[in-house]
């Protein structure tokens, strides 16, 4: 039986108890070794026991704990907390992998929270049951994951899985399901993408270390590999091991298509998504791929054809719409990509980036009025949310505004927006193609610079 306890008002164990508990696990030799860990345990735990949850942010936890002054600290750019929470996760499942294996009382820090939870394991537990409690879990969440992937839909997804865990925490799947969510959520721009990626690795790397076996979690870490690490050369080791693993899984096909797509590699892209729609023909997101693929050569009918069958599949597929809508903003109809935006909009009246396309849908028709209102209305509506500064500069492209348009994809390449390795192949910088900027962006994005390097400090 486990218990969550992370709520201090629910609190059902004297605070003696889980000082008792903390105080074993400094003492053991995964972390005798480790001021820095036994540093940051106690303070989590304390503010914790103290009700002060307000207090377990990352900006609180860099200035109380780490030093770093509260004025300067970002934690876009210095990662020493979610760093140093990964590192005290490891060492806390060292411990009770050896010297805490018996501790009744354990202390627990879930995957992207810095508020811990102390969970009851007893003797008399029928594990039988806990992996049958978790597997209900895993299974409920994955049905959030096959919804419209809204930031309601993905936390609900994200609380089945964690508490997935936290029943049985040597369960591969729920880590899987858990990376998953949270690389939906740094794709769709629910959260901070670079951060919820990072939350995304940890969990499939946790996953892979239980069932190194499991090829849908190689295929999703290859993902973050590429898109976020922009590590190809270990991407792609990640993805030729899960087609290794899984030759006859659409998903992995379609994963690895997609970004090598991403990359450059369009015959080998276009090659990996026919094979995942061969062998999953009702798997829409290849399809989607397929699409994206086909617009960046031009080859509209195609693309047209396909967006079809997408609809005939999935009559409720919102990103058939959308690739409707670049289709048309391509033949130069921009007056159909209006329409197709604002029915989108429509469904999903919480996305600051379906507003967005619409905005540029009305700049490339002209109506530069309208569009500047819409960016207006955006940034007042979403004030507090987070918008992807590549949807921004499709808008200022569109609108023919190209130092914004090279400021926002400069930063958006910065900042690891997880579409920024498609600037190369997006046809809504056609126009930008002419500008000197342009091949210096180009080449930044490739990483040609760093692949220019590679060969000389190799010999080195």
């Amino acid at each position: 039986m486990k218990r969550d306890l992370a709520d201090p008002r629910s609190l059902t164990w004297p605070a003696e108890q889980v000082e008792l508990a903390l105080a074993g696990v400094e003492a053991g030799a995964a972390f005798r070794g480790s001021p820095r860990h036994r540093a940051l345990l106690r303070h989590v735990v304390e503010r914790m026991l103290a009700g002060d949850l307000a207090s377990l942010k990352e900006t609180m936890i860099a200035v109380e704990v780490f030093g770093r002054p509260v004025a300067s600290f970002d934690p876009k750019f210095d990662t020493i907390v979610r760093v140093e929470a990964r590192r005290l996760r490891a060492r806390l499942a060292e411990h009770y992998r050896g010297e805490g294996r018996a501790s009744r009382l354990r202390i627990e820090l879930p995957v992207g929270s810095y508020v811990p939870q102390i969970a009851l394991r007893e003797a008399e537990a029928v594990p039988d049951e806990s992996t049958r409690r978790a597997l209900d879990l895993i299974e409920r969440g994955e049905h959030f994951l096959r919804q419209a992937l809204s930031k309601r839909t993905l936390e609900t997804a994200l609380a089945r899985f964690d508490e997935a865990i936290r029943v049985a925490p040597e369960t591969a799947a729920a880590y899987v399901g858990l990376g998953r969510a949270w690389l939906n959520l740094a794709t769709g721009w629910h959260h901070e993408p670079a951060i919820a990626a990072e939350h995304a690795a940890e969990a499939l790397r946790r996953a892979l270390e239980l069932d190194p076996g499991n090829a849908v979690a190689h295929a999703l870490l290859g993902a973050i590999q590429n898109q976020f690490e922009r590590d190809w050369r270990a991407a792609e080791r990640s993805f030729k091991r899960a087609l290794a693993l899984a030759p006859q899984l659409a998903f992995v096909h379609s994963a690895y298509g997609s970004h090598l797509f991403m990359r450059g590699e369009i015959d080998r892209a276009e090659s990996e998504l026919a094979l995942a729609r061969r062998l999953d023909p009702q798997y829409v997101n290849s399809r989607a791929h397929m699409v994206n693929l086909f617009i960046s050569q031009g080859r509209l009918d195609d693309a047209r054809a396909e967006v079809e069958a997408m609809r005939d599949i999935a009559p409720g597929s919102t990103s058939a719409n959308g690739l409707s809508a670049v289709i048309s903003l391509a033949t130069g109809d921009p007056e159909a990509a209006v329409a197709l935006y604002a029915q989108l909009c429509e469904l999903t009246p919480d996305s600051p980036g379906c507003l967005a396309c619409l905005a540029g849908a009305h700049a490339a028709a002209g109506r530069l009025d309208v569009a500047d209102r819409m960016l207006a209305e955006l940034h007042r509506r979403f004030a507090r949310q987070i918008v992807s500064p590549y949807v921004l500069a499709v808008v200022e492209a569109r609108a023919g505004r190209a130092d914004a348009a090279f400021a926002l994809l400069e930063r958006a390449d910065d900042e690891r927006d997880p579409s920024a390795l498609l600037i190369p192949h997006d046809v809504s910088f056609d126009n930008l193609h002419a500008d000197p900027r342009w091949p210096a962006l180009a080449a930044k994005v490739r990483g040609e610079t760093a692949r220019r390097r590679a060969p000389a400090e190799a010999k080195a």
